[in-house]
């Protein structure tokens, strides 16, 4: 078994090999996952990251397996929230003003997609992804004995106000309808179920097929596997340009040395825009900064993984410890974690749950979600590079879906028939 904390096994050479069968850029889940999958069918892959691999985005976040996520960050009545956000920076969701002509054509292709017919035909799509996910991160921790802290425990979805939990009720409706098992709960069942809950809530409901881990521990376990299957881990391996030849890319550039490769998948989450113009190409996808505060197991507090819908944050029970995670500021490239955010995410797990009155923090983070203007992942190939196949786009569920996508790339790298239709997920919907 691989211990929960342990420390892949990342930088085991001086400098990236000098070729590969396949190259995989960005090391965290998408880009682990990746590997994973093509080891599995044989190919040779080196997995380069300009930080260190396994410690990307998605190891700082709930910690969430979410096949209940069905429906799309753009969703009819969420652009009156992004407009918000932009004007008076406050809320849940904010929004960075600018005038940069990409940035205002991913928002309007953003106001575009928040249509029911256009929710509906992304809630099909990540339904079929998110419950094939679920079912390959199970298989994938009990096969590899990731020991991870994995918790099928569902996802709790808590309410204190009325107006809030109204809508949640239709939310909850609308996600049955897509196949997501979900449990009803008023305000005295709902805390028989989660007795941490304070006196301000006043029901919510269960997502029964839905899970929680240590993100970091999973990270960390799956680099250990694949590098122990003889997966290449370079971190700290800036990418700096690509050398093409027709259609192909042939060669990659890196801080550390060149790396020759067959075929490229571009999976560096919210980078992968500065990337794809190294290679003439424009891909639609806008940071999105979250937070997170680790704090030690507090006496009291949630045995439940939580979801607080009317204040926006989630809190994860893991072993010794809790995070509580939250907001989603678009357009801002940068991972410095803002205090007056992190308090706010407390303040918000407090407004609904009891917690100890002082809490000892192990750790402050921000990271970056790749957001796409349909909230839709990108999974296919490059327009103009026959061998380049792109692999981002998950928004906040790009540890619940990380599996699946490993196996639809792996799929198509090799040329046999993917587990699902992969043409909603195309890049190309966007040219």
């Amino acid at each position: 078994m691989l211990p929960r904390e342990s420390v892949a096994p990342t930088d085991p050479t001086p400098c990236v090999p000098g070729e590969t069968d396949v190259a995989v850029i960005g090391g965290g889940v998408i880009g682990l996952c990746v590997a994973y999958e093509l080891v599995q069918m044989g190919r040779e892959v080196v997995v380069i990251d300009k930080g260190p691999v396994a410690r990307g985005s998605a190891v700082g976040n709930a910690g969430f397996i979410v096949p209940s996520h069905v429906i799309p960050m753009a969703a009819p009545g969420v652009m009156p929230g992004v407009i918000k956000g932009i004007l008076r920076r406050t809320g849940p969701v904010t929004a960075r003003p600018s005038l940069d002509p990409d940035y205002l054509r991913w928002i309007l292709r953003f106001a575009l997609n928040c249509t029911r017919d256009a929710a509906h035909r992304g809630a099909v799509t990540l339904a079929a992804l998110g419950f094939l996910s679920a079912e390959l991160a199970v298989e994938l921790i009990a096969k590899e004995g990731i020991e991870c802290g994995y918790r099928p425990e569902g996802l709790l979805h808590v309410y204190g106000d009325a107006r809030a939990l109204e809508a949640a009720k239709h939310e909850a409706a609308e996600m049955q309808r897509y196949g997501v098992e979900v449990e009803m709960y008023d305000r005295a069942t709902i805390r028989e179920v989660e007795p941490s809950l304070n006196d301000e809530v006043i029901g919510g409901f269960l997502c029964v097929d839905d899970g929680g881990l240590d993100p970091a521990g999973f990270l960390a376990g799956l680099a250990e596997v694949i590098a122990g299957r003889g997966v290449g881990l370079a971190s700290h391996a800036e990418l700096l340009g690509f050398r093409t030849s027709g259609c192909k890319v042939v060669e990659l550039t890196t801080s550390r040395g060149t790396l020759v490769a067959d075929q490229v998948v571009l999976a560096a989450g919210a980078w992968t825009k500065r990337i794809s113009a190294l290679l003439g190409e424009s891909i639609p996808v806008q940071p999105g900064k979250g937070y997170s505060m680790t704090v030690d197991r507090p006496r009291t507090g949630p045995r439940l993984n939580l979801l607080i819908g009317d204040r926006w944050v989630a809190v994860n029970p893991m072993g010794d410890k809790m995070r509580m995670s939250g907001w989603l500021e678009l357009g801002r490239l940068d991972t410095r974690p803002s205090l007056r955010r992190l308090a706010h995410v407390e303040a918000n797990v407090r407004a609904r749950v009891n917690l100890d009155p002082d809490l000892t923090v192990r750790e402050r983070w921000a990271g970056l979600r790749p957001v796409t203007p349909d909230g839709i992942p990108i999974v296919g190939p490059a327009r103009r590079w026959e061998n380049v196949t792109y692999a981002t786009g998950h928004g906040k569920v790009g540890l619940s879906l990380g599996p699946v996508t490993g196996r639809l790339v792996a799929q198509m790298l090799c040329g046999v028939p993917t587990d699902l239709d992969v043409g909603h997920l195309s890049p190309a919907r966007f040219w």
